[in-house]
This record gives structure tokens, C-alpha cells and sequence, in this order.
């Protein structure tokens, strides 16, 4: 029988998922790092009924942006490719690098406050 690597992770996933989760958040930039990975407790709702709740790194705060985009260009992967977009309509092909990326990122993130978004606030992107 083969076995996979998925496997054996997804196993120790599952074993303990405190400590999986708390050792995989280490290779993220925290701006502050969470106290425990996983919460649970019970939550109630109508008629008395109750379900298992389960949060995630609740105390910690962290930037998807800073961790997806700009941590690799300080790491000097700049020029590394980040995305490939390939146009089913136009059959065009298009590279960004991570450099790229982050400078359009920084651009669009310049724009939103000129246009009253706020921080909270749900932003719809829609592109043709």
C-alpha cells in the first residue's frame, strides 16, 4: 500500500489539532501572535438547541496581504512569479510577479479610502 505525506499530516491534524495548527501558524507573520490556535464552546440557539463552536487563533492578528505578497518580495522573490491568469474569453495568458503584485496591491489599497471604504466594510471585486 502507498502512502502519502497528506496522510500522515491529515493524521496528525487530526490527532491533535491544538498543537498541528499552532506549529503550522509558525510559518506566518504574526502582528501579534495568538495565544492558542483553537477555541470551542457551546453556542445556543432558538428552542433551546446548542451547537459546538470553534474559533480560530481568536487573540492573534495577522495581514494575508503582508504574509501572501509582500513577505516574498523582502525575501527577494520580487521577480518570482506569484500569479498566472489565463482568460477563457480572450485565451490571453497573463504573469505577475510578486513585485508586480505588490504594487498593485498597494495601489488599489490607496484607492479604497478615496472612495469611503473603511476598515469592516465588505468590497466586491468584479472583473472582465
Amino acid at each position: 500500500m502507498t502512502h502519502y505525506i497528506q496522510d500522515f499530516v491529515h493524521e496528525l491534524s487530526l490527532r491533535d489539532p491544538e498543537a498541528f495548527w499552532s506549529k503550522q501558524a509558525e510559518n506566518l507573520y504574526w502582528h501579534k501572535m495568538p495565544s492558542r490556535a483553537l477555541s470551542q464552546n457551546m453556542k445556543e440557539v432558538a428552542n433551546d438547541a446548542s451547537y459546538q463552536h470553534w474559533s480560530w487563533f481568536q487573540d492573534g492578528e495577522f495581514s494575508t496581504t503582508y504574509n501572501c505578497v509582500d513577505r516574498h518580495v523582502k525575501a527577494g522573490r520580487g521577480n518570482d512569479i506569484a500569479i498566472i491568469w489565463e482568460s477563457p474569453v480572450t485565451k490571453t495568458t497573463e504573469t505577475y510577479s510578486y513585485r508586480q503584485l505588490l504594487e498593485q496591491v498597494e495601489l488599489f489599497a490607496g484607492v479604497l479610502p478615496e472612495e469611503g471604504v473603511k476598515k469592516g466594510d465588505t468590497v466586491v471585486i468584479y472583473s472582465i
